[in-house]
């Protein structure tokens, strides 16, 4: 009776505007609705498998009625298309009264939309004022319009599609400027008040710089962070934030990359990247330490003199081999570098540690600050004698 449809991902199924001449339930899949505005493009909602969309065209102003905003699928998506007569034919076996209430909401919500939809607009804060206005409709005609913070606060959220957190940032906006007032404690029963003969004189001084603000506020959410940005705030050494992600304990759906430059950069190296061997990392400069662990990936000479040093005991010697970021290959490194009578006892007392022994943090960290600074001299040295011979 119903047909159906795949997309592929970033398939676009129907843009704002055009006729609307079926609604959809998704089979399998994501797909995304969304708002445009010349270049831009406003997300409304993601919906999946089990859910209807497109429904608003159908049901809400008949065979004229076009599409209030626009529609692609995130991932390879396959739908169940279910036209006006298949919907009017359900519709048959209705209550009439139920029938008329639901379309009677539809129109309704429809007809708001319309009025406030900012997809109209690029002025967010005057998008917010209609539904201030639409709101205390009532109270309109008096010198003192009132109307409940809470329910401006919802009705916005929901039709403007902005968090609630946004809204509350307008309205701050807009008490700051004079334009309404906020009376009554947070928690309780807030009223915006306002004058209506005021009110659009004093809003069309301040639209556009709260207009600004708003935008700053909602791109600044927006922006990407890559693994230095996240690092640095975290106060963290960026292979603890990788081996955090590569161990699956980050949520994958918060790693994110920029279309263009992972383009680029994958026409480049091309997808065998991800199956080819990696390659062994050799760090040959002062600058590339950063915590003990990079001790690993020293040339085998640099990291024979930091071993030699004999001010570090056999005890220190096990914190640094037992603890956690040190892996089978460096500890392998360490036993055989080490010079033979100290690696002979560490090994003696490695082999008699039991599971509850535990390594010192607080020594960890002096110890690893006194093995950096160690190979950075050595790497500083090194690269001193090299620049001398060549200038030789």
């Amino acid at each position: 009776m119903f047909s159906s449809r795949r997309y592929e991902e970033g398939e676009i199924l129907f843009r704002q505007g055009q006729p609307g001449v079926s609604a959809h339930i998704i089979k399998s899949g994501k797909i995304e609705v969304y708002l445009e505005n010349g270049n831009k493009e406003q997300q409304l909602a993601v919906f999946g498998a089990g859910q209807i969309f497109g429904e608003m065209a159908l049901l809400g102003g008949g065979k004229g009625a076009t599409r209030t905003a626009s529609c692609r699928s995130l991932t390879r998506t396959e739908v169940i298309n279910l036209s006006r007569a298949h919907l009017l034919t359900m519709f048959k076996g209705v209550d009439p009264i139920l029938k008329h209430l639901v379309l009677t909401l539809v129109n309704r919500l429809k007809s708001m939309n319309d009025k406030i939809q900012p997809g109209r607009t690029d002025h967010i804060c005057e998008s917010f004022c209609r539904v201030l206005t639409l709101a205390a409709k009532a109270d309109m005609g008096t010198e003192l319009a009132s109307i409940f913070y809470d329910e401006v606060l919802d009705s916005a959220a929901m039709i403007l599609a902005l968090d609630a957190s946004d809204c509350a940032f307008i309205l701050e906006q807009l008490k700051n400027r004079f334009v309404i007032r906020i009376e009554g404690e947070e928690g309780s029963k807030r009223q915006i008040m306002f004058n209506p003969k005021e009110f659009t004189a004093r809003l069309t001084n301040v639209a556009g710089e709260i207009d600004e603000l708003i935008e700053k506020r909602l791109v600044q959410r927006s922006v990407l962070m890559d693994i230095v940005d996240l690092t640095e705030a975290v106060g963290l050494e960026k292979t603890q934030v990788l081996n955090k992600i590569s161990g699956g304990e980050f949520p994958s759906e918060l790693l994110t990359f920029k279309k263009e430059d992972l383009e680029l950069w994958l026409a480049k190296v091309g997808p065998e990247f991800f199956t080819a061997k990696a390659k062994k990392k050799v760090i040959t400069s002062a600058d590339e330490i950063e915590s003990f662990t990079d001790l690993s990936f020293l040339k085998g000479a640099v990291l024979k003199q930091i071993l030699a040093n004999e001010e570090i005991g056999v005890f220190q010697w096990i914190s640094l081999i037992k603890h956690e970021e040190t892996d089978e290959g460096f500890e392998k490194r360490i036993l055989s570098g080490l010079p033979p009578r100290i690696g002979k006892e560490v090994k003696n007392e490695l082999d008699q540690l039991d599971d509850s022994f535990e390594v010192d943090e607080v020594e960890f960290e002096e110890l690893e600050e006194m093995f950096v600074d160690l190979a950075k001299e050595i790497l500083e040295q090194s690269e001193q004698q090299t620049g001398a011979s060549t200038e030789g």
